[in-house]
């Protein structure tokens, strides 16, 4: 009978241990990189319509691509998906049984004991739901730093385009204030304006020059510095700025936008996450002090001095309670609650500010194409005219054509700058937003 029952709580045990193989499954990188790629709206929008890649030019989309599956920093930030599933599986495992023999010799028989630790399936659903909270925290916080590494990306390609583009107009500045340096030495000889007029002129030429020697290098390091982003160092393709990648200056409401977002915030979402954990681990330092285990034992008996009973053994609470370990988690749900508390601040302010930057640089744009552009091309038009009819010497139509190439100039760093505005506020609010592309 004894023996009947001992394997029965053999069979039990083993039936318990298949049962607890089954381990809860993280997300797996990829799905995670589908899933940024699926909140942004502007990725999840080309996939299906972005211009094909040829071997000469490098779109934004695919940069923002590139950079998501061959960043190196985030693949090794990757990897912690796959230590969180290792967790995961490792508090769903079941500790194994302990098994005492002592072999028998003349005048002792043998004898055995087989104890198996009760906490392992007492304490595994807590162990459980902590390892759950903290892989769902990481996987919320790398979701987060996938989003800052498309709105880094984004505003790396938009850089180096911008760059390139500046260089472009820098020479066509130059070409400008050449003829104007010449001019004004004729003029000069001819009596016609002081030494002072060609000085100056002399010296803004000589500020352009240094304006555009400047440029080539800022250009060089863009386009090295977004290629280093993307794994590609040898990459020699061509970048080009869409107008279509511009945002379209959309009136948003900051109110309605803030208390969205920060519902739905990846990081803020990770707080709350690792609140959670830190609560499931108060309630198991609140249980883990017991340690009871279940013990068949067969190391006595009347009859042939290995009967088979069973038996229990736990820790005696007489000297601590696990006062020490309850008290620290107590300190770190603390802290987590007040992490927590700060990381809505810190993304209340990253949307507001993001929101007043994308304002400021959509007012300017728009003061830029509605009126200081249409009027320096309608000045440079009336110099012409001038000049057609003698009003004007040749000077003063080259000086309009300056102004208005600044002005040209200023544009170039614009888009930039709104790029990277509306970038950071799609990354502050982490959600999808209803920002359409404009079609200049």
């Amino acid at each position: 009978m004894n023996r009947i029952s001992f394997l029965k709580c053999a069979l039990l045990l083993m039936l318990t241990g298949l049962a607890a193989c089954r381990s809860p499954q993280s997300i797996k990188p990829q799905a995670l990189v589908a899933n940024i790629v699926e909140q942004d709206q502007s990725l999840r929008a080309r996939q299906t319509q972005q211009r094909n890649e040829t071997d000469d030019f490098l779109s934004e989309h695919a940069a923002v691509m590139l950079a998501l599956h061959q960043n190196p920093a985030f693949q090794a930030q990757l990897t912690e998906l796959d230590i969180a599933q290792a967790d995961l599986q490792l508090a769903n495992q079941i500790s194994n049984p302990s098994v005492f023999y002592a072999f028998g010799v003349v005048n002792k028989p043998y004898r055995y004991a087989i104890e198996f630790p009760l906490e392992a399936l007492l304490l595994r659903p807590l162990r459980l739901k902590q390892m759950q909270a903290q892989s769902q925290q990481t996987q919320l916080q790398l979701m987060q730093t996938g989003f800052a590494l498309v709105r880094d990306t984004r505003a790396a390609y938009a850089q180096a385009v911008v760059s390139q583009e500046k260089v472009n107009r820098l020479e066509e500045a130059l070409r400008v204030n050449k003829t104007i340096t010449r001019l004004a030495k004729t003029r000069e000889h001819l009596g016609d304006s002081s030494a002072q007029d060609s000085l100056i002129a002399e010296n803004e030429l000589l500020l352009v020059e240094r304006d555009l020697q400047s440029a080539k290098i800022e250009a060089g390091i863009a386009h090295t510095q977004l290629m280093h982003m993307l794994n590609h160092v040898d990459d020699k393709r061509q970048l080009s700025l869409s107008d279509a990648l511009l945002p379209s200056c959309s009136a948003e409401d900051i109110s309605q936008l803030k208390s969205a977002s920060i519902a739905s915030r990846a990081d803020v979402l990770a707080a709350d996450a690792a609140i959670e954990a830190v609560r499931e681990k108060r309630r198991l330092n609140g249980l883990n002090w017991l340690a009871p285990a279940a013990i068949a034992d067969a190391t006595s008996g009347q009859t042939n001095g290995h009967v088979l009973a069973p038996a229990i053994r736990f820790n005696l609470p007489i000297f601590n309670q696990n006062q020490a370990q309850v008290e620290r988690v107590d300190a770190e749900l603390v802290k987590a609650l007040h992490e927590a508390e700060a990381t809505k601040l810190k993304a209340s302010l990253d949307i507001q500010v993001s929101h007043l930057k994308y304002q400021r640089d959509c007012q300017e744009w728009q003061q830029l194409q509605a009126a200081l552009l249409p009027n320096s091309v309608k000045v440079i038009h009336d110099a012409e005219t001038a000049y057609q009819n003698g009003e004007i010497a040749y000077l003063g139509v080259l000086e309009s054509s300056r102004k208005y190439l600044n002005l040209r100039l200023r544009e170039t760093q614009l888009k930039a700058d709104m790029i990277l505005s509306w970038s950071d506020l799609m990354r502050s609010t982490s959600i999808p937003q209803n920002l359409t592309t404009n079609h200049h």
